[in-house]
């Protein structure tokens, strides 16, 4: 297991705490009206689906959502959760490594943990799963001094990253990249039409058609 998905596995049982930090619940809100009317009556496929958090807003309008992640621990506690309308399944997979076939993605909080150099990797093995016209929505974070953690050290691939603890007292540092709109969009085009960002104070919403 690689040093990531260990921090993962084991910060499950705390990683929703992220979401009540108070400065963030104004753009929380934002993100849980504007996704989703993406996934209305569509077939989701749900990559880094963790704990669950973003699965329980998508689901109800969304046909069916197969939710995938790498790390046991947080899918444990995505199951747990209430999915009224019974059209969620989980399951383990490795985000380069995806199959199926859907007409919708979501993918939160993946693409700042991916070396900038693995980054079309990803979108072109997610678009693979994606049928022609489908739509795509990812979420990630944007750099804001004070609420994230700050950045100790830059590689000379430019990828950035941050020493974290967890309650244990174990310390891990952690990939985590912040890409400008103009990047995004950039790439988000070599794989799909319409790429399009919505910036927010603390996160940003990347959407494509394949």
């Amino acid at each position: 297991m690689t040093s990531l998905a260990d921090y993962y596995e084991r910060r499950a049982p705390d990683y929703d705490a992220v979401y009540a930090k108070p400065e963030r619940q104004a753009d929380l809100g934002r993100l849980q009206a504007l996704l989703p009317p993406l996934f209305a009556d569509r077939s989701v496929l749900e990559v880094a689906a963790g704990t669950g958090y973003w699965t329980q807003f998508i689901a109800p309008v969304a046909r069916e959502v197969y939710a995938t992640d790498y790390n046991a621990a947080p899918l444990a506690i995505a199951r747990s959760r209430s999915y009224p309308r019974g059209n969620v399944r989980f399951g383990r997979a490795d985000a380069f490594a995806l199959s199926g076939s859907f007409d919708a993605a979501f993918v939160g909080f993946w693409w700042s943990h991916m070396m900038r150099a693995d980054v079309d990797r990803f979108l072109a093995g997610l678009c693979s799963c994606l049928r022609p016209g489908s739509v795509a929505a990812i979420v990630d974070n944007r750099y804001v001094e004070g609420s994230n953690y700050p950045i100790t050290r830059t590689d000379n691939s430019g990828n950035t990253y941050q020493q974290r603890s967890l309650p244990d007292g174990s310390t891990y540092e952690v990939l985590k990249n912040f890409p400008t709109a103009a990047e995004l969009v950039a790439i988000a085009s070599r794989h799909g039409s319409g790429a399009d960002v919505v910036e927010l104070d603390y996160y940003w919403m990347l959407t494509l058609t394949t």
